[in-house]
């Protein structure tokens, strides 16, 4: 027996030594503003570090807190709410699509100025450390500080995006352009997914503006912005947290992976007492609420919630007051609980059993927290991607959206009703939820995969970069200048058909006048006949 307990600890502590010597080096780049939620890796992070890996994470992530975890906090404060979405009044602006999608851009920018004029950005000296990967947040498809490690060029790169599958992506990996305009809407727009003719030329020009404001005005400001200029980094596999549950079923190159919910806890974490308290206080369900913006609508926001918690006295409402300053609640309202959300708190509220609806304003990592549990979505989107994912929970009946243009008082009240007296909600949720949740792995344990496949063998993906794809021209990619040809065809047939139209039409009225102007010499011939026989 002590002999089988001596082996059984020689082989752990075998295993403990070779998971050492097979542990990575990792540097983790997060530059995104708080307010586009840059904790959403801290689950893979966490994975990373229990396998093992020592990682190194710079940027805007809340503290892990985590052994085997350096973390240096950088913060980015740019906040294109503020700038652009409020007016003076400190009202809701509407902005058009193209508009919004400067609004995209112009995040990226800010955010890139305010990690360049840190402190850590100036001081922090890198240069004696040594990594075999590195991981960065790629959801505006760019980098700042990965663009200024010339030193590590020569380290495989993964791409971690919490946005969606865009055409600045497809160049970070270069793989084939795959988006069609045709049948895509943009990730900015709400245009419907069955678009009609005039529909498609919006969404073309979308296309076409996002590159043309990519190549003259991101590119040329970067530049100006970064001393050493943006240097082409490219990633070897990018992870992306879309689904088709949510997303556009599209063709993707095969080094982007789709690793939707990599946020969600496979297991939800027990409420506080109070809370779970207030929650099974409410037989008839409770009601989650998370509108950080909800100031914003002209005065009628809180007025919105309050009336729609009055008038569903038989609900428990729970609101996320964390964003919302000098906000002042009603005492009569005993079916209402406002509490601050940090961490994963969200997902263990929208977890339970009794939830019947989850109000937000339509960010990816919370409808796929609602469509995880299968809880019935109310969406007020005001910002950029919230639009386009606003209008799939809309048409995939997850849930109800709602203008912010038609907004009312009674907008919440009417889209609560009437989510629960509509069972295709719950129907269609629960379909969702169950196609969300079958997959061969979980999201994590892929993102992991990925992630210690580039350790080992850097350039294992190599071959799913088509670079000589990314260098050809628009018109080369879209095969414009193939469907010339024949256009040209056409147009010269159509030309000559019209010609010999024409010089069929000339030749007849040339025959016609060659015959009036006969007719009319005879006749005058006639005359001149019988003028001649009347002298005689």
């Amino acid at each position: 027996m002590k002999t089988f307990a001596a082996l059984l600890l020689l082989l752990l502590l075998f295993c403990h030594k070779w998971q050492q010597l097979n542990a990575a080096s990792i540097l983790c780049l997060i530059g995104t503003a708080q307010h586009y939620n840059p904790g959403w890796t801290k689950p893979f992070f966490e994975a990373l570090a229990g396998r093992g890996h020592s990682l190194t994470v710079i940027g805007t992530q809340p503290d892990l807190g985590l052994p085997h975890i350096r973390q240096i906090f950088l913060p980015n404060e740019h906040d294109v709410v503020k700038k652009h979405y409020t007016n003076d009044m400190g009202h809701y602006r509407h902005h058009w699509d193209i508009k919004q999608l400067l609004i995209w851009y112009e995040a990226l920018l800010g955010g890139c100025r305010s990690i360049t004029e840190a402190n850590f950005y100036k001081t922090f000296d890198m240069t004696a450390l040594k990594y075999d990967l590195i991981i960065y947040d790629a959801t505006f498809s760019m980098d700042c500080l990965l663009t200024t490690l010339p030193r590590y060029r020569s380290v495989p790169v993964l791409g971690l995006s919490g946005g969606k599958f865009t055409t600045d992506l497809i160049d970070l990996v270069q793989g084939e352009d795959t988006i069609s305009a045709a049948t895509i809407p943009h990730f900015i727009g709400r245009l419907p997914i069955t678009m009609n003719y005039w529909q498609r030329i919006q969404n073309h020009v979308m296309y076409l503006a996002e590159s043309f404001i990519h190549w003259a005005v991101v590119q040329p400001v970067l530049n100006g912005m970064l001393e050493s200029g943006v240097s082409s980094i490219k990633a070897q596999v990018v992870l992306l947290n879309t689904h088709p549950v949510l997303d556009y079923v599209q063709n993707m190159p095969p080094n982007v992976i789709e690793v939707g919910g990599l946020h969600i806890r496979a297991e939800s974490e027990p409420l506080p007492f109070s809370l779970q308290e207030f929650i099974e206080r409410f037989s008839e369900g409770i009601v989650y609420i998370n509108l950080p913006h909800i100031e914003l609508m002209y005065g009628l926001g809180l007025k919105a919630v309050e009336s729609m918690i009055k008038e569903f006295s038989q609900l428990g409402f729970l609101w996320n007051v964390n964003n919302l300053k000098d906000l002042q609640l009603s005492e009569s309202l005993y079916n209402l609980r406002a509490i601050s959300v940090f961490d994963n708190m969200q997902q263990n509220i929208l977890a339970q059993s009794n939830v019947k609806a989850f109000l937000t304003h339509g960010d990816s990592f919370g409808i796929q927290e609602a469509i995880y549990n299968a809880v019935p979505i109310i969406v007020l989107p005001l910002l950029m991607d919230q639009m386009n994912n606003g209008e799939r929970v809309q048409e995939r009946y997850l849930g109800v959206c709602i203008s912010a243009k038609n907004f009312s008082v009674d907008s919440f009240s009417a889209a609560l009703k009437q989510i629960i007296r509509d069972e295709i909600y719950l129907e269609e949720l629960r379909q969702a939820q169950l196609n969300f949740r079958t997959r061969p792995a979980k999201p994590v344990d892929l993102a992991i995969w990925y992630a210690e496949q580039l350790v080992s063998q850097p350039d294992i993906f190599k071959q799913s970069s088509v670079p000589e794809s990314s260098q050809r021209s628009y018109f080369v990619r879209k095969s414009l200048d193939v469907l010339s040809l024949p256009l040209l065809f056409f147009l010269f047939f159509f030309a000559n058909v019209v010609l010999a139209i024409m010089q069929s039409i000339v030749t007849d009225n040339q025959k016609k006048t060659a015959k009036q102007v006969k007719k009319l010499n005879g006749i005058g011939k006639e005359q001149s006949s019988d003028k001649e026989q009347k002298e005689d």
